[in-house]
C-alpha cells in the first residue's frame, strides 16, 4: 500500500515538472515565432491589450513581456500599468506617453499574442510665420508619436489654393521643380528625418501656405509672410517727410506773421520823421 502511495506521489511530481517545462518552452516558442499585430495609439489617452485565450486553463499564469523583458521588469511601466482578469488584459494606468511605443507579447502555455504599439504621429506648426526677404528660414515641425516616422512637405501660394507643390525633392524637371530644389530638408530639434525645411533666402514669391505630415499623420499648416527688406525704412522715412512738411509750414507761417509786422514799422517810422 504504502509502495502505491509512493509510486503514485512521484508519477505526479513528474508529471507536473514536465507540464511545467512543456509551458515554458511552449512561452519561448511563441514568443519567438510571433508576427506582432502593429498598433498605434493615441498619446495621453489609455492603452488596453487583451489576451484572453479561449478554453484557456486557469491554473496558468500569462506571463507579459515588453521588448523581451518581463513587464514588472520595465522602468517606464512601473506603477502605471495593470493586469486584469487572471492577467490576461493589460492596460496602461492613466495617460499613455511617447514612451510607451515598443513590442508587446504575453503567452500561456503554448499559445502566445504580440503587439507592435506604435504612437500615432502628429504633427505641429504654428498658425502664421513671418520673415524679412533675404533672410535665411528654417520651419521646424514638432512630431509627437514615436517611432518617430520621416516628415514630408508641401506648398500652396495660397490657402484657397488647390494646387500642391512637394518641397525638398530634385526630382523633375521645369521650373516648378527649379522653385522646390531651393529647399532642403534637414533633422528637426527633435532628430525628426525632414522635420526641418530650409531656404537659405527667402523671397516675396515665398509667401504661401507650407504644411507638414508626419508619416501618415493628420498634416498640420502654417501661413508664411514674406516681409519687405526695406519695410523697416518706411515708416522712418514716413516720419521725416512728416517733420519736413511740418517744418515748411511752420517757416511759411513764420514769414508770412512777420511781413505784415515790419509792414507796421516802417508805416510809424515814416508818420513820426513828418511829424
Amino acid at each position: 500500500m504504502g509502495q502505491e502511495m509512493f509510486l503514485s506521489l512521484a508519477l505526479l511530481f513528474l508529471t507536473s515538472g514536465a507540464l511545467t517545462n512543456a509551458q515554458s518552452e511552449g512561452e519561448a516558442r511563441g514568443f519567438a515565432e510571433l508576427e506582432p499585430a502593429v498598433v498605434y495609439y493615441d498619446i495621453n489617452r489609455n492603452i488596453t491589450l487583451n489576451c484572453t485565450f479561449p478554453n484557456a486553463d486557469k491554473t496558468l499564469t500569462y506571463l507579459w513581456k515588453k521588448n523581451d523583458k518581463a513587464i514588472n521588469e520595465v522602468p517606464e511601466l512601473k506603477e502605471r500599468f495593470k493586469l486584469e482578469e487572471n492577467n490576461a488584459v493589460f492596460s496602461v494606468k492613466g495617460r499613455a506617453n511617447e514612451d510607451d511605443y515598443g513590442n508587446y507579447s504575453c503567452a500561456l502555455g503554448g499559445e502566445a499574442r504580440a503587439w507592435e504599439l506604435r504612437g500615432r504621429p502628429v504633427a505641429r506648426l504654428p498658425d502664421n510665420t513671418n520673415v524679412v526677404e533675404g533672410q535665411k528660414l528654417k520651419l521646424q515641425c514638432k512630431v509627437v508619436g514615436k517611432p518617430y516616422p520621416r516628415v514630408t512637405w508641401t506648398y500652396r501660394p495660397t490657402e484657397e489654393s488647390n494646387e500642391t507643390v512637394p518641397l525638398g525633392e530634385t526630382e523633375g524637371e521645369g521650373a516648378e521643380a527649379e522653385g522646390a530644389a531651393r529647399w532642403r530638408l534637414e533633422p528637426n530639434e527633435q532628430g525628426v528625418e525632414g522635420a526641418a525645411l530650409v531656404l537659405e533666402a527667402a523671397a516675396r514669391a515665398d509667401a504661401g501656405v507650407y504644411a507638414c505630415r508626419a508619416g501618415a499623420g493628420a498634416p498640420d499648416h502654417t501661413v508664411l509672410r514674406v516681409k519687405d527688406m526695406y519695410a523697416a525704412l518706411w515708416p522712418f522715412l514716413g516720419i521725416c517727410a512728416e517733420v519736413f512738411v511740418l517744418c515748411a509750414i511752420i517757416l511759411v507761417y513764420e514769414k508770412r506773421r512777420t511781413k505784415p509786422e515790419l509792414d507796421d514799422s516802417d508805416t510809424d517810422n515814416h508818420d513820426q520823421k513828418k511829424s
